[in-house]
């Protein structure tokens, strides 16, 4: 599981370094290979090999006719580096994954359970700034569900 945010510069080849406390998980669970592509809301989104392949799978399950899944197909495959941070910790973030995301000093690395994303440090700022608001009914929709019942623990209109 990766959680967390950590600042982080990009450096003149356009590498970042990632946080200790990130490369010790990669290291514990041989998380060694990851998937670099472009994100939603200018990031950038790095998968390790396991949960890739699974996103292939699941992204394999729609033909190559369906004109939506192809335009997301070529959005999301097109930009894919596979990447692998170096001794010192860095990680290269190719040129066109830095245009995308607008990186080109300060950026935030933040662990989003099953992956890690990638961020210019104010477009993070401003994507929670602006979703602040909603962060609340995120969370009532998640974990209690749109009507705003908890089914683990309400029965019968009493809650026990």
């Amino acid at each position: 599981m990766y959680f967390g945010e950590y600042t982080t510069r990009l450096d003149d080849k356009g590498r970042i370094t990632v946080p200790s406390q990130y490369r010790k998980i990669m290291e514990v669970l041989g998380h060694d290979v990851w998937y670099m592509t472009r994100g939603f809301d200018r990031s950038i989104f790095l998968f390790h090999r396991e949960e890739w392949n699974k996103l292939r799978g699941q992204v394999g399950k729609y033909s190559s006719m369906n004109a939506r899944a192809l335009d997301f197909r070529r959005l999301f495959f097109g930009s894919v580096a596979e990447v692998r941070h170096d001794p010192q910790g860095r990680m290269a973030v190719p040129q066109h994954l830095r245009e995308h995301a607008g990186l080109n000093g300060e950026a935030v690395l933040i662990g989003v359970d099953d992956h890690i994303e990638l961020w210019d440090k104010n477009a993070w700022r401003a994507f929670q700034s602006s979703n602040e608001a909603e962060f609340k009914a995120m969370a009532s929709q998640l974990f209690v569900g749109e009507e705003g019942n908890d089914a683990a623990t309400e029965k019968g209109g009493r809650v026990e």
